[in-house]
């Protein structure tokens, strides 16, 4: 097995565990996602880990949400004020990380 290939095995592994944590309990994927991507995986700079579990838990939420909507499950108006907040805060945040070295 060449390197770049063991590293998208565990890649992909360690995603399908932060994907099940994240079905089950709705929420920690970038906790765990971040801490696994810079030390398990060996991405050099964290506001790479970053971005990169950002896009890898959007997904695996979006895969989340449709049963939970599908079940009737899904209060929209709470969602969508919870979700601009969230936008907001994570524009804030990224703004703060960039101040500070990784």
């Amino acid at each position: 097995m060449t390197p770049g290939l063991l590293t998208s095995g565990l890649a992909a592994g360690l995603g399908g565990v932060v994907g099940v944590i994240l079905g089950l309990v709705g929420r920690g994927g970038s906790i765990l996602a971040v801490p696994l991507l810079t030390y398990v995986i060996g991405v050099a700079s964290p506001h790479v880990a970053i971005g990169t579990s950002a896009l890898a838990v959007l997904v695996s939420a979006a895969g989340n949400l449709v049963p939970q909507w599908r079940a009737w499950n899904v209060n929209w108006r709470c969602a969508a004020a919870f979700s601009v907040a969230g936008v907001l805060g994570a524009l804030a945040g990224s703004v703060a990380a960039q101040a500070v070295d990784g």
